[in-house]
């Protein structure tokens, strides 16, 4: 792809993500974004089909990005908790603010019988988040301080300490509380988690 072509293409997904976000998905029209970002619809729909492949492709896109902040580095020195407690501040911002949070209201409102766009989500993001996180659990670093047998589960068990209501107050339209409020919330569920793990 030409890097004409590709710049033309992100400045539609990012003009798109904004509108998408902004007026909902059935009530963003492809003659607006085609009026904010230049060029004719026909080109439009040459890079995406139509306006589900525009509302996939900014899926995608925000998916991605979102699975490229996770990362657990195996020859950190950090502290196994350090390193949970970090996981879940980026966890807790990524589902609780925009735009992941648009896109999942998006799909629940306007694409509740299609599967795939929910499944498209799923995998992109929390899918790929979860099992990041059981594999570090069940890497020789932790096993050294807890007793995990099945991390799948204790993932589970450790981001539901993290979320509380957070994530269905964030639908809701209600912000994450500030930084330093939030860290100590963190804290705590980490503590409590490996209390709960600890040899």
């Amino acid at each position: 792809m030409r890097p004409t072509t590709q710049a033309k293409q992100q400045k539609i997904l990012e003009v798109a993500t904004e509108q998408f976000l902004s007026q909902g998905y059935k009530d963003t029209s492809l003659d607006q974004i085609v009026a904010l970002t230049g060029g004719s619809k026909q080109t439009l729909y040459r890079y995406f089909g139509n306006k589900e492949g525009l509302f996939e492709a900014v899926l995608n896109l925000h998916t991605q990005r979102v699975a490229e902040r996770f990362r657990f580095d195996p020859d950190s020195t950090k502290p196994v908790a350090r390193q949970l407690a970090d996981f879940g501040h980026l966890y807790l911002v990524q589902i609780c603010t925009q735009p992941m949070v648009g896109l999942l209201r998006i799909i629940a409102s306007d694409f509740s019988q299609h599967p795939e766009m929910a499944n498209t989500f799923w995998q992109g993001c929390p899918q790929y988040s979860h099992r990041l996180l059981s594999q570090f659990l069940a890497s020789d670093r932790v096993a050294a301080e807890l007793a995990i047998e099945d991390p799948n589960f204790a993932g589970d068990q450790l981001r539901a300490l993290i979320k509380r209501d957070h994530h269905t107050l964030a639908l809701l339209g209600k912000p994450l509380p500030e930084r330093t409020e939030l860290d100590v919330e963190i804290q705590l569920a980490v503590a409590t988690f490996m209390r709960l793990y600890r040899r």
